[in-house]
């Protein structure tokens, strides 16, 4: 059994339909839709709180893998990882907190005592970003600075967490390899592939910042993002003067407009990763495609999930999904699935 928590919100249930045909639990807090949602896959629906213990024990009964999809993880306790330690269930999420991607990395020999795997970031960010970079490093004797950009086609639905997740970086300052940057300020151009071109981005606080100097041995390290509407990214932009304590619950008044303008654009969206070397040598790696971004997203927590209940995952404690599954095989299966990979 695989259960999936927050499995009818916008990542959950793509995360869950991907994996239809194997024993699924839909959990979420509304027992209504769990079970609706459930339903229409042939699964099972239940109430659970990712927050409550004695919840995620109900929810993980007879399970092997469990998988969270609800966020957003820096406002999370530790019940569900804890919940699966009790109970011997592999762990698995699509976080890109970077505080909530260092307290499971500070559980990885609990998980690993007990011959099981916390896979965590298992999305776009460190997941996706990490296997590119690994690959795009090949090619470089030494690097030196690395960019990441994660950007987002329009037409993608605008979960509530992803929105909280994003406002809360609003003016935000956080630390980098090479000093202190600010959420959502530092614009920058990235080249993206057609149909999105030249595009500002904008720093983004993320796990790569731990993870790309003993990955790669970066020295300089910078997460972007950016949005199709240019009119978001720019507003967004401007928000991070205003801070979290008012970026967040501004950005909540206007999601419901954001929610109509997602009606136009793409719902595709990208990763890339652009390396520099000591003397500017380049390597780039990207994926994504104009369709379907966030399905994109979903794959690495599904690629992952479905490894630990066959078995053929093996890597032990908390881990990546590029480490559980190797950054080439994650992009060759992400790349199979429809989206298009460089080089």
């Amino acid at each position: 059994m695989i259960v999936v928590f927050g499995g009818y919100g916008v990542f959950g249930s793509l995360v869950a339909k991907e994996m239809a045909g194997l024993p699924l639990r839909i959990a979420g807090r509304n027992r209504d839709r769990a079970a609706s949602f459930a339903a229409a896959l042939g699964a099972e629906g239940m109430a659970a709180d990712v927050s409550d213990p004695a919840s995620c024990a109900r929810a993980l009964e007879g399970a092997r893998v469990a998988v969270s999809c609800a966020g957003p993880f820096g406002d999370l306790t530790l019940a569900l990882p804890e919940a699966c330690l009790a109970a011997e269930v592999h762990y698995v999420d699509i976080a890109d907190d970077r505080g909530w991607f260092a307290r499971l990395r500070g559980m990885s020999d609990r998980f690993r005592s007990r011959g099981l795997t916390a896979a965590c970031g298992c999305s776009t960010l460190p997941g996706i970003s990490g296997a590119l970079a690994l690959v795009a490093a090949e090619r470089l004797q030494e690097v030196r600075r690395a960019r990441v950009t994660l950007f987002i086609g329009n037409a993608n639905p605008k979960g509530m967490a992803a929105v909280e997740s994003a406002a809360s970086q609003l003016g935000r300052r956080f630390e980098a390899p090479q000093g202190t940057l600010i959420g959502l300020r530092g614009r920058e151009v990235v080249d993206l592939p057609p149909p999105f071109g030249s595009r500002g981005v904008y720093d983004f606080d993320s796990p790569e910042m731990d993870l790309f100097p003993d990955l790669i041995g970066a020295h300089e390290v910078r997460v972007k993002v950016g949005f199709e509407s240019r009119m978001a990214t720019a507003s967004l932009a401007a928000m991070s003067y205003l801070g979290p304590e008012l970026g967040v619950p501004f950005s909540r008044a206007i999601t419901p407009m954001a929610r109509l303008a997602s009606r136009f654009g793409h719902s595709g969206g990208y990763v890339k990763v652009e390396l520099t070397g000591p003397d500017g040598e380049r390597s780039d790696a990207w994926i994504g495609g104009a369709g379907e971004g966030q399905r994109m997203a979903a794959l690495p927590a599904v690629f992952v999930a479905r490894g630990l209940y066959e078995g053929s995952v093996e890597v032990q404690g908390t881990v990546t999904s590029y480490e559980a599954l190797g950054a080439r095989p994650l992009l060759a299966g992400i790349s199979a699935a429809g989206y298009e990979l460089s080089p």
